[in-house]
């Protein structure tokens, strides 16, 4: 197995995980990130048998800032799409006393497939649950114009507090993929929070605008939950952006530039 053999040893583990969807037999595009319903119960018998303190991601932001004191052994559950499924996945949840921030794509809701509007406005009246904003159509927000991000950004927070009826502060960069520019359109719209990826585990020292999570998928056991949240052979979250992350950003912006020139030139080539 590789990683780090503790992340512990920097400081105190804030592990959050990151589900997509919870389905028995999910569409080949989300099957990797699918785990089944009896695995996810492993996973959730696994998290309440560690003890740990469920934490929103709101919560796990605000302790970062040291406005407040975290709990001795947080953790935090986080489900991205939202994916109809989901919605049963929380109420499993919540059964075993724990706790869920729920991250919607705007533009899929009421789709099929997707959270509905009343199955939205029903877990935001869930003490336990946090709903926040996934951008409306789901990109790769460092692709965008700062136009467009910003308004991806702003719009699916609008959209969502318009379904829910209440404020929404935490928002989930899609695919995990934000810059400098991105994280600050982010604050400047509002949020109080932001969750990245990373595939590592958080700490008191983590930016609260990008937040580190680890991706549950389909082939992980219960006993690889148990690891993570014991910070054994994962990462911890990192300051600086690393520079395979600025390259494959690089490579993805030339690939579009070229999908996009590619009809002028053809246009013009008769």
């Amino acid at each position: 197995m590789t990683g780090h053999p503790a992340a512990a040893a920097c400081g105190a583990v804030l592990p959050v995980l990151l589900y997509h969807s919870v389905a028995e037999d999910p569409p080949a595009e989300i099957a990797r990130h699918t785990v089944t319903p009896r695995l996810f119960a492993e996973h959730v018998a696994a998290i309440a048998a560690t003890g740990r303190t469920p934490i929103s991601i709101h919560d796990l932001a605000t302790g970062m800032r040291g406005h407040r004191p975290l709990p001795e052994r947080p953790v935090a559950i986080t489900f991205d799409d939202g994916y109809s499924d989901t919605y049963v996945a929380v109420a499993s949840l919540l059964e075993s006393g724990l706790a869920a921030t729920v991250y919607a794509t705007t533009g899929q809701i009421d789709r099929p497939g997707h959270l509905s509007s009343h199955q939205l406005a029903e877990l935001a009246r869930e003490r336990a649950v946090e709903l926040g904003a996934h951008t409306v159509h789901h990109p790769r927000l460092d692709e965008l114009s700062r136009a467009e991000a910003a308004d991806e950004i702003r719009i699916s927070r609008s959209q969502l507090e318009q379904v829910i009826q209440a404020r929404v502060d935490t928002f989930a960069y899609p695919h995990g993929a934000y810059d400098r520019d991105v994280r600050q359109a982010v604050a400047l719209a509002g949020y109080m929070s932001a969750a990245a990826v990373k595939d590592a585990v958080s700490h008191p020292a983590d930016d609260p605008f990008a937040i580190a999570r680890w991706t549950v998928t389909a082939g992980t056991p219960a006993s690889r939950i148990a690891e993570v949240l014991d910070g054994r052979f994962v990462p911890p979250s990192w300051a600086r952006e690393r520079v395979r992350t600025r390259g494959y950003r690089f490579v993805r912006r030339q690939r579009r530039r070229l999908a996009r020139a590619a009809p002028r030139r053809a246009a013009t080539s008769w």
